[in-house]
């Protein structure tokens, strides 16, 4: 007898809503459980602490409701993996995926319906985490320490790194604004004439006086050509009509603000000579970690095809190697982090480099399972 080759189909229908309502059942299935978890352990670690201050049990629950986005996003990349592995591996134990492949699909027909969701599922990610998160962040501290902790609203509005574009053009940089006691610390004034830096003036504080500001232990440097003058002063008296308030704004960490905050941030910190690495690889990781999501399903798919020549124990194979790969992953997205904060690498490459890595593997073991 002659052997039948069947030649490779490049897309099936049917197949393909079939792949992407089991991988979505198990995706919307494994974020709901992974959220529960990570509420509850939320929830363990401070509950206690905000009880000590007599809150009412509504102020309780929509502290916990506005924490919810963050972990609803954290959770996403794992609720990928495991709906990845958990839609390969029923198709294995019912050898449908053997069967599927006998039927001349290619693991490229059977992978591309699954990885496009998971790619719309990071671009959604990424337009949560970029509108949604950053308000619920806020309200979340805001809940907590007005609200709950009682903490006077000066109080917690000190800004750290505030730097105001007054009405003169100057550019006004301070270490830490202080809504309680009116003082800023550790000013820099930059002063501008169009694009041409012409002065800059360095204090130690300055608080408002009269409607003006009066710095302390203040170093002025004027430029007249290419030559410096320099004038030192232990008080000194700057026209400057902006106020407290337009230096107050909330200290919020880097990883909580929006890609356009962070821009803004990013901008003034560069304007006034100031470090702003850390700001910088928070910058590029909104745009690495919603693809996390992706990059882990490609793995994950990948894995199983590595193993679907022994349904009965590839099964188990997979989703071992797959969350070690995971681990292995968070780790090393962790590693460039550090390494971008502490100027080792580029801040693009050293958030990218996890991503980069993990899907040459991925499709490399891909690429693999298409010679098969």
């Amino acid at each position: 007898m002659s052997q039948i080759n069947i030649p490779p189909r490049r897309w099936s229908k049917i197949i393909t809503k079939y792949l992407l309502v089991d991988f979505l059942t198990h995706f919307a299935v494994s974020l709901v459980g992974i959220v529960m978890v990570m509420m509850l352990g939320t929830i363990s670690d401070s509950l206690r602490g905000l009880l000590k201050y007599d809150p009412s049990a509504w102020l309780v629950a929509a502290y916990y409701a506005a924490r919810l986005p963050y972990n609803l996003s954290a959770a996403v990349p794992l609720a990928a993996l495991i709906a990845s592995l958990l839609t390969m591996a029923k198709m294995l134990r019912s050898q449908e995926l053997i069967a599927m492949r006998a039927g001349g699909l290619s693991p490229t027909a059977i992978s591309i319906p699954i990885l496009g969701a998971a790619l719309c599922i990071s671009l959604l990610t990424m337009a949560f985490t970029e509108t949604v998160l950053p308000w619920a962040n806020t309200k979340a501290r805001e809940i907590k320490w007005i609200h709950i902790r009682k903490v006077p609203l000066s109080e917690w509005r000190v800004a750290y790194k505030a730097a105001v574009w007054t009405s003169g053009g100057a550019l006004v940089y301070a270490d830490e604004a202080n809504g309680e006691d009116g003082f800023l610390r550790g000013i820099s004034i930059f002063e501008f004439k169009g694009t041409d830096l012409t002065g800059r003036i360095d204090a130690d504080m300055a608080k408002r006086v009269g409607g003006m500001w009066e710095l302390k232990n203040a170093q002025a440097y004027r430029w007249k050509g290419d030559k410096p003058r320099l004038d030192s002063s232990e008080r000194a008296i700057y026209p400057m009509l902006e106020q407290m308030g337009d230096f107050l704004q909330e200290d919020v960490p880097a990883e909580n603000l929006s890609m356009a905050d962070l821009a803004i941030v990013i901008e003034k910190l560069r304007k006034a000579g100031r470090e702003y690495g850390t700001e910088q690889v928070f910058y590029y990781f909104k745009t690495a970690f919603p693809f996390a999501a992706f990059i882990v399903t490609l793995l994950g798919l990948g894995v199983t095809f590595h193993f679907q020549s022994n349904p009965r124990s590839g099964v188990t194979a997979s989703f071992g190697v797959a969350f070690f790969s995971a681990l292995f992953y968070i780790g090393l997205v962790q590693f460039g982090q550090a390494l971008g904060v502490g100027g080792v690498l580029p801040p693009l490459i050293a958030v990218w480099m996890a991503n980069a890595i993990f899907l040459v593997v991925g499709l490399a073991l891909l690429w693999k399972a298409w010679k098969w």
